[in-house]
């Protein structure tokens, strides 16, 4: 009860992704065993092989259905975490998600991160989770900014992680107030 008194209350920000990153050094070793958990939600560490390609299957039927998704407070990781899995199935779609604005040196000044920081499991598989957006041209996004963002989904190769990565090319925004719970859980 004290504590509350004496201790600063942290605020989930761009400040915390800048200082810890969501690109780790360790995803660079060639450990085939040890587990990276940035930008996108990785599961499959919990459950068998068999599994999880059953749990994502079930969750690409589900989503392949709509020809739009809303990632809210509760489907945010797990969708997030579907369309990681296989962009290519989502590519064209409409998406629409809320988050905060984090732009790296690397990006177009009209390209953010929109980050939700996010607890997988418990707080040590936490991280901060999101999509790289790309507002129309002559936008100048700053960090810590929350944004409801709607616009298509595309894929684009991301030089940092040397990997191929969603992108959303905004077609609609709005700024917004940061929620009362900044976070999102993953649901089981």
């Amino acid at each position: 009860m004290f504590t509350d008194l004496f201790l600063p209350v942290a605020t989930m920000d761009s400040n915390i992704v800048e200082k810890k990153g969501f690109h780790f050094p360790v995803y660079d070793d060639s450990d085939e065993y040890s587990q990276h958990q940035f930008l996108q939600t990785d599961t499959s560490l919990y459950y068998g092989k068999d599994d999880y390609l059953t749990l994502m299957d079930h969750s690409l039927k589900s989503l392949s259905t709509h020809d739009s998704l809303r990632l809210t407070d509760k489907n945010y990781l797990t969708d997030l975490e579907a369309i990681y899995y296989s962009p290519g199935k989502f590519t064209g779609k409409q998406i629409t998600l809320k988050g905060f604005s984090f732009h790296s040196e690397d990006l177009a000044k009209n390209q953010v991160f929109l980050f939700r920081f996010g607890v997988i499991h418990c707080v040590a598989n936490s991280g901060a989770f999101g999509m790289l957006i790309e507002f129309p041209e002559g936008m100048d996004p700053k960090n810590d900014e929350w944004y409801s963002v709607t616009g298509k989904l595309e894929t684009v190769y991301y030089q940092p992680f040397k990997k191929t990565i969603p992108i959303l090319k905004v077609s609609s925004q709005s700024k917004i107030a940061e929620p009362d719970d900044p976070y999102v859980y993953r649901q089981y």
